[in-house]
C-alpha cells in the first residue's frame, strides 16, 4: 500500500508530453534572406512544405512543389522578424535553416550590424550557407528547380554536387563569414547569385533558375567590390576547392586552328614567400591534372597541349589577382599568410605601406601526366613529361 502511494504521489508531478508540438504544426524556416532599404531591414523567411519533400524522395512529383516565404520591415532584424510572427499563424522553427542571402545594400551598410544580430540569435543556426545577390531575395527563393524537385535540391543549397561537373567560387558558411570578418588581414570571396530565364524551359516556358555569377569581394570590414565569373576564372580554376574546370586551348597546325577540350581536375595550390635582405617576393605553385575530353584531330602532341594549358592558366590566375588587388582585395590570402607564419615581416611591411605585389613570373604551373578520356584521341605522342 505504501508503494502505491508513493508511486501515485510521483505520478501527480510527471509533466509527460503536455507540451508537445507536432512537427506538422510548425513553419519550417529553410532559408533567410535580409535586405537594407529605405533605412530599413526587410527580412525575407522561405519556408517548405516537407509533405511535398517526402514525396519528391519518392520519385517525381507530378505537381511543382509550393515555396511559401513571409516578409517583415524593421528598424532591427529582430524587429523585421517579429513582424512576421504577426502573420505566421503557426510556430516558427529555425532548426532546418541552410541559406542566407543578404542584399548588396546590406553587405555595403549593414553587415557588421546584421552578422552580429545573427550570431547572438540563439534561434538560429551558423553552418547554413552565405550568398549575396542584387536580386529581389523573394525572387531568388522562388526560383524553380527542373523536374518540380524540392527547393533543397536547387546548386545552391547543395553546390558540392555540382562542382563534379563545373567548379565555381566556393560557397561558405554564416559561421565562418563571422570569424573571418572581424579579420583585418583576410579577404572574404562571396558568391554573388543572380536569376537567368535563358537556360530551363518547361516545353517552350522559360523558367528562372539561380546561377553563380562571380563574387563579392570584402576586406578590412569593408565590401572592396564585385567580380564577374569571368574575371575570377582563374581563382576559380585552381582554389583547392576546385573538383573540374573545362578550359579549351588552341593548337594551330599548317595554318588551321585546332580546338582542344580540357578538363582540369583536383588543383593544389601552395603560396610562396620567399625573403631576402632586400625584399619579400611571393609567389604560387599550381599542380594540377589535365584530362584530354575531345579533339578536332586524331593526334595530340602532349608537351605543346601541356604548354599551352600552362600558359593560359598562369595568364588567368595573373588576371584574377590583379582584379582584385585593384580594388583592394587579395583573393589568394597572401597578407594572411604571412600574418600567421611570418608576423614579423608582415608587420615590417605594413609598417612600410609597400606590401609585395604577384608578379607574373613567380606563379608555376605543373601539369600532371596528361591524359585522354578515349581511344580516338589516346594517339597522345611522347614523352608525356
Amino acid at each position: 500500500m505504501r508503494n502505491f502511494l508513493f508511486v501515485t504521489s510521483l505520478m501527480l508531478f510527471l509533466t509527460g508530453c503536455s507540451n508537445i508540438r507536432e512537427i506538422q504544426y510548425q513553419a519550417y524556416a529553410v532559408g533567410i534572406g535580409i535586405d537594407y532599404k529605405d533605412h530599413e531591414y526587410h527580412v525575407v523567411l522561405q519556408f517548405l512544405d516537407f509533405s511535398n519533400v517526402a514525396k519528391t524522395e519518392q520519385g517525381k512529383s507530378d505537381q511543382p512543389v509550393p515555396v511559401w516565404i513571409a516578409t517583415g520591415k524593421g528598424k532591427t532584424v529582430e524587429d523585421a522578424i517579429i513582424q512576421i510572427y504577426h502573420g505566421i499563424q503557426i510556430p516558427i522553427n529555425y532548426d532546418q535553416i541552410s541559406l542566407f542571402v543578404f542584399g548588396t545594400s546590406l553587405l555595403e551598410h549593414r553587415l557588421d550590424k546584421t552578422l552580429k544580430s545573427l550570431d547572438t540569435n540563439f534561434n538560429i543556426r551558423q553552418t547554413g550557407l552565405v550568398y549575396g545577390t542584387e536580386e529581389k531575395v523573394e525572387g531568388v527563393f522562388t526560383t524553380k528547380v527542373p523536374f518540380n524537385y524540392a527547393y533543397s535540391n536547387s546548386r545552391i543549397n547543395q553546390p558540392e554536387s555540382m562542382q563534379q561537373q563545373d567548379s565555381t567560387v566556393p560557397a561558405i558558411s554564416l559561421q565562418e563569414l563571422i570569424f573571418e570578418f572581424n579579420e583585418k588581414v583576410k579577404t572574404i570571396v562571396l558568391p554573388r547569385i543572380s536569376i537567368t530565364k535563358q537556360i530551363v524551359k518547361k516545353n517552350l516556358e522559360d523558367l528562372p533558375v539561380s546561377i553563380f555569377d562571380g563574387a563579392y569581394i570584402m576586406k578590412d570590414e569593408k565590401l572592396k567590390g564585385y567580380l564577374s565569373q569571368q574575371d575570377l576564372e582563374g581563382f576559380i580554376r585552381v582554389n583547392n576547392k576546385a573538383v573540374r574546370s573545362p578550359v579549351i586551348v588552341i593548337e594551330e597546325t599548317d595554318g588551321n586552328e585546332e580546338l582542344v577540350q580540357i578538363e582540369l581536375l583536383k588543383p593544389k595550390v601552395k603560396r610562396v614567400i620567399d625573403k631576402d635582405k632586400n625584399e619579400v617576393n611571393i609567389g604560387l605553385d599550381i599542380n594540377i591534372s589535365a584530362i584530354i575530353r575531345e579533339a578536332s584531330k586524331k593526334e595530340v602532341l602532349s608537351p605543346r597541349v601541356k604548354r599551352k594549358i600552362k600558359e593560359k592558366v598562369t595568364n588567368e590566375v595573373y588576371a584574377a589577382y590583379l582584379k582584385s588587388h585593384q580594388i583592394g582585395g587579395d583573393i589568394y590570402q597572401f597578407e594572411d599568410f604571412m600574418y600567421r607564419f611570418m608576423y614579423k615581416d608582415w608587420k615590417a611591411t605594413k609598417k612600410k605601406g609597400n606590401f609585395p605585389v604577384l608578379k607574373k613570373e613567380n606563379i608555376h604551373v605543373e601539369v600532371r601526366p596528361l591524359k585522354s578520356i578515349n581511344k580516338i584521341n589516346s594517339g597522345i605522342k611522347l614523352p608525356l613529361k
